[in-house]
């Protein structure tokens, strides 16, 4: 059951056809379950093989696929076999870069996200100082160090003590995915008046005034955001997303491959669906053998990045990948990295309560249909539904935000948190219909494009079905009238 709520979370429920996706796939859960052990031996290709119940074959290409995700290692040896590895911090930013470089990923939503980001980190500084009974947080440095920086570097400095004092590892390692894919934020203020405010931001946040941090924290992003669109708009600097060479992974040959087939065509033409060719096709245009070519298609539909299309005439066609597999991999990086599961809920409310703002700065008449689904599966909701029957919704909502970035990162979080849920996958009747009601209430202030008012709803329903997730895991019976 943790399973489904895993795949619901990150939007991956279709049924896997090939065995060997089923294996790797359960293996790295496996793996989560069991604490992220790096450096442990789960047994030999022979010893798992066993295990499933599957040919040696199988196995090896699951293991490939793992190898590919940068996330077990093969030992040679007498005591060697499969075992636990740490992705590499740039292991994420390589498949990102390949998600972008394929859909088409712009700029626009690549700044909003950095904004986004350290705008929640300004939120969870004050919630951390409201938490500490209003002890200040945040030690305020002297902004001048001998030099005289301009208001860029300023707005550099500024930008990465927020992360510093958040305290939160994922913003941090979401901030550390977005800068090589950023140019350099740029800002139309005057250096005075960047450190006038930052001492304000400062200033309110000691003084318990989170909300009015945020609004000046949000006027200082955004307006960075804009004014670094603008200047690339001027000057050309962005020369487009960047993807990073993958040297570690480029050993395994089925990964070779792979990239020489996306660096082959062009995005515009992947996405629409152009057929590879099969396996025997493949293995003689690229002189490998129909091992390796299998092993690399395997990888390709672990993606998403391209399917297998049964019958004679058909074989690999390329695809528009969707996020699932980058979410997935988000849950992973957090879970290698034991990344306290408070700590990465604290996050993801904090991102979520800035994703209705933006929803509802974006919000328009092309979202219709997406407002007709949400209040449908809001009338389906019953009052026995399990959690994984509320991540729908929470998804649709998060695509009014309409930044995939944000909504992978969101969906990251949101899935390592739910390994926490070993016992309550039921939620109780009032749970679900607080669920019910506060989105629906959400959903109307985005309707009518009340940003302060979609962020602040949101915020009350973070609270709310925080309180009563920690009651479950500290194996309380929640009550309602209490927690409420």
């Amino acid at each position: 059951m943790l399973s489904e709520l895993y795949s619901s979370v990150v939007g991956d429920q279709e049924r896997l056809t090939k065995l060997p996706l089923v294996v790797a796939r359960d293996m790295e859960e496996r793996f989560i379950r069991d604490g992220w052990p790096v450096g442990k031996v789960y047994g030999s290709e022979a010893d798992l093989a066993a295990y499933y119940g599957v040919g040696r074959d199988v196995m090896r290409e699951a293991v490939r696929v793992l190898e590919a995700r940068d996330e077990v290692r093969v030992r040679r040896g007498p005591r060697g076999g499969i075992a636990v590895a740490k992705p590499c911090d740039t292991h994420l930013l390589v498949m990102i870069g390949g998600y972008a470089y394929l859909t088409g990923l712009g700029l626009p939503d690549i700044v909003e996200a950095w904004g986004a980001v350290h705008i929640s980190a300004v939120r969870l500084i004050g919630d951390r100082s409201r938490q500490a009974g209003g002890r200040p947080m945040w030690q305020s440095r002297a902004a001048d160090d001998g030099e005289v920086p301009d208001a860029a570097a300023l707005l550099g400095r500024f930008a990465t003590e927020v992360i510093e004092e958040s305290g939160s590892r994922p913003l941090k390692y979401f901030n550390d995915v977005l800068a090589p894919l950023l140019p350099r934020m740029s800002t139309a203020r005057e250096a005075d008046a960047l450190a006038d405010i930052r001492q304000r931001i400062i200033l309110d946040l000691d003084r318990g005034r989170t909300e009015d941090a945020v609004r000046q924290a949000r006027t200082l992003f955004c307006g960075a955001a804009r004014d670094t669109l603008a200047q690339v708009a001027r000057t050309g600097g962005w020369k487009g997303t960047p993807v990073p060479e993958p040297v570690e992974q480029m050993r395994i040959p089925a990964f070779a491959a792979v990239r020489r087939m996306m660096s082959e065509i062009a995005p515009e033409e992947w996405v629409r669906g152009r057929p590879l060719g099969n396996e025997c096709e493949l293995a003689e245009r690229f002189g490998v053998d129909r091992s390796v070519i299998r092993q690399a298609i395997r990888m390709m539909e672990d993606a998403e990045t391209a399917v297998t299309l049964p019958g004679r005439g058909h074989g690999l066609v390329t695809r528009c990948p969707g996020p699932a597999p980058l979410s997935r991999q988000v849950c992973v990086y957090l879970a290698s990295n034991s990344e306290p599961t408070e700590g990465a809920a604290l996050a993801l409310g904090s991102l979520m309560i800035e994703m209705a703002g933006i929803a509802a700065r974006k919000t328009g008449p092309r979202d219709a249909e997406i407002f007709d689904a949400l209040f449908d599966e809001l009338r389906q909701l019953t009052s026995a539904a399990p959690i994984s029957s509320l991540q729908l919704i929470e998804r649709l909502q998060n695509r009014l935000a309409r930044n995939a970035l944000l909504s992978l990162f969101v969906n990251g979080i949101k899935a390592y948190v739910s390994w926490s849920m070993s016992e309550e996958l039921h939620a109780p009747s009032w749970a679900i219909e607080f669920f019910a009601q506060s989105t629906h209430d959400v959903l109307q202030a985005i309707g009518r494009r009340d940003a302060p008012e979609a962020a602040r709803l949101q915020a009350v329903k973070q609270e709310m079905l925080a309180k009563y997730r920690q009651a479950v895991l500290e194996g309380q019976e929640p009550d309602f009238r209490r927690i409420r």
